[in-house]
Formats: structure tokens, sequence, C-alpha cells
């Protein structure tokens, strides 16, 4: 009820909400075998991660996407795209185990799953 009142303070919390439920997603997945796939996050920023104890690796792009992933696209039009919460690529066929260089495998290689908290 309250993600459709317009009040700034409230869509603020909204927000805020939505992001820490994404953080606390992220920073279980970056647990698991996959973790190091994640190259992508829009859960808020370093600050806020930090006071969640999550500290993404330096490959993992926040809030912008990788210019790699979409190399077409312009800075500013890879800024004013709408995004998911992560992005998580994996080598087609992957069941276990990471693959830290994911851009050292062709594109058509890779299994891309986006991540969206509801």
């Amino acid at each position: 009820m309250l993600s459709g009142c317009q009040r700034a303070s409230i869509q603020n919390m909204v927000t805020e909400r939505h992001n820490i439920a994404s953080r606390l997603i992220i920073k279980t997945l970056n647990k698991c075998n996959f973790g190091g796939n994640i190259i992508f996050t829009d859960i808020g920023s370093e600050t806020r991660m930090a006071q969640q104890s999550l500290i993404m690796p330096a490959h993992v792009a926040n809030r912008t996407l990788p210019q790699w992933l979409l190399p077409n696209l312009s800075a500013d039009e890879l800024r004013s795209y709408s995004t998911p919460d992560a992005i998580c690529i994996l080598p087609v066929g992957t069941k276990n185990g990471h693959h830290r260089d994911i851009q050292a495998i062709h594109p058509l290689h890779w299994d891309v799953h986006l991540i969206e908290v509801k």
C-alpha cells in the first residue's frame, strides 16, 4: 500500500526497504559457487552496502551498466536505461563452480541471469 504513495519520504523508505532486501539476497549469492559471476548491481550506494557488510569485488559495476556488456551504447545511454537489481553471467552449460573472467568468453556462450527483487 505504501508503494503507491507519491510522497517523497515514503518513496525513499520503500526504495531503501527494497535495496536492503536486495543486498541481503546478493550477499547470500556471493557466498555460493556463482557469486563471482555477478557483474552488476543496482542495490544502493557502496556506503549502504558496507553498512550491511556487503563488499563487492572490484569487477562488479554498481548503478551503471559496464561498457563491455553493451559496447554499442554510449556512456550516457548506459546511465539512462532502467536496470535490474543485479546481473549474473555464467558460461553456457555451467552447473557448478564459477568463471571470473566472463569477458574472455564470447557472448554467444553466456547464460545471462537478470535478478529483480519485487
